[in-house]
């Protein structure tokens, strides 16, 4: 295995956050899309998760939602306020969608925040596309109110089966002790009160949030279950079909992953492969064929993952070449494949990677020079070293490796 640098771990908290957006508003990184900015339309330097937002805001002021496949990338919240802090814009960090900065926003927007302000105006599958929206555009309270869930807790929240995937999404997003939402998902789940398509995804959210937090239990075992049973009970078009099975195996992956059984979490994920290029040959339009890289995506970036950590680095490598092809205006593509070609040793390469991520700008650019100025490092580039490890500091100084390599640089010096 290759040398690797130290793990590149943001310090937590609000404090920490503050920081960050401090150092971000003044670093002259912008964001090379708006869409999260004002909603504008997406470009040439536009991620796929950026052309669903902007679609899903199209088709609901076209009152046309009915027309929308299922999508899959939930982007954090944040980026709104990530993207206006690159713009160096924090009069755009706060407040609602109707009083965003006018300069920033775009008739778009400003159609969207006047519709998801009479949610009576709105039918139940468009209050629930839109809040969708609102959480993409980090507008979680927003959200939340259009759902009617103003003050819903994750302990006793009762689930509405026509708006259940959308009401846990909010709650997702919302602080809470997430072994908490777990308990009353599966709760609810166990009332087995819901068509198969929302037990499949609150089966899988369990199955995941177990995974992510490395904890497995009995309950994740059960939910796997009635997530396996909800999949053999869905009745819809092959396409969907697809996408629904391969988000199931992709999900109970976790579960021999946990158990250190790489060669089952392998072929589960072989077999989530096989139902998404299944999927692909059942796409029938550009909005089909969009939802399809949405799920493909997460797919490729699990797979290059789990073989990045059962030590296939060549194997990992490949799968973030599907990254490459799907979304190359990503920041999470060149991280993926950045590290997997770290992992591989091949550091001219992963410099090219890292290098990648810059032009697209914001908080991520932190991240990428802080591994370029390891990998000039590595080759002995030591002034390209020292400017990146300055660089990624001056963009995000709450990062304790990235400090200390430059105190390692220049004893006694560090920038504040």
């Amino acid at each position: 295995m290759a040398p690797m640098p130290p793990a590149y771990v943001p310090e937590p908290g609000s404090l920490a956050m503050a920081r960050r957006l401090r150092s971000l508003l003044a670093a002259d990184v912008p964001v090379a899309c708006g869409v999260y900015i004002g909603l504008t339309e997406p470009g040439e330097s536009s991620a796929r998760h950026a052309e669903v937002t902007y679609a899903r805001a199209r088709h609901l002021v076209n009152r046309a939602v009915h027309l929308l496949p299922h999508f899959n990338t939930n982007p954090p919240p944040v980026l709104r306020v990530l993207g206006a802090a690159s713009w160096g814009r924090e009069d755009a960090l706060n407040g609602t969608m109707s009083d965003f900065p006018a300069d920033l926003t775009t008739e778009l927007w400003r159609q969207v925040a006047e519709l998801v302000r009479c949610p009576s105006a709105l039918s139940t599958e468009e209050r629930s596309h839109g809040s969708d929206l609102l959480l993409r555009l980090g507008y979680v309270d927003a959200a939340a109110e259009l759902l009617s869930m103003r003050g819903s807790d994750a302990a006793t929240h009762v689930f509405r089966t026509e708006i259940a995937a959308e009401e846990l999404a909010v709650l997702r997003r919302r602080r809470h002790d997430p072994a908490v939402l777990e308990a009353q998902v599966l709760a609810s789940m166990r009332q087995q009160a819901h068509p198969a398509p929302i037990q499949l995804i609150m089966g899988n959210f369990v199955v995941v949030s177990h995974g992510r937090r490395g904890i497995d239990t009995p309950a994740m075992h059960e939910a796997a279950e009635l997530a396996r049973k909800a999949v053999r009970e869905l009745d819809c078009d092959p396409f969907s079909l697809h996408l629904a099975t391969q988000k199931f195996y992709r999900a109970t992956s976790f579960i021999p992953f946990l158990a250190g059984d790489v060669a089952k979490t392998l072929r589960l994920l072989e077999q989530a492969e096989a139902h998404q290029l299944a999927a692909k040959s059942e796409a029938k339009t550009e909005l089909e064929l969009l939802a399809w890289i949405d799920h493909a995506f997460p797919l490729y970036e699990t797979i290059a993952k789990t073989h990045a950590r059962s030590g296939n680095v060549d194997e990992a490598v490949t799968a973030t070449e599907h990254l490459v092809e799907l979304s190359p205006n990503d920041q999470r593509t060149w991280a993926a494949r950045g590290q997997a070609l770290l992992r591989a040793g091949r550091f001219e390469e992963a410099l090219n990677a890292y290098q990648a991520a810059v032009p697209l700008g914001g908080l991520p650019v932190a991240r990428a020079t802080y591994h370029l100025g390891w990998l000039h490092g590595q080759l002995g580039n030591q002034a390209e070293e020292n400017e990146c490890y300055r660089t990624s500091q001056m963009i995000d100084p709450t990062v304790p490796a990235v400090n200390n390599m430059l105190e390692h640089a220049n004893p006694g010096k560090l920038s504040a």
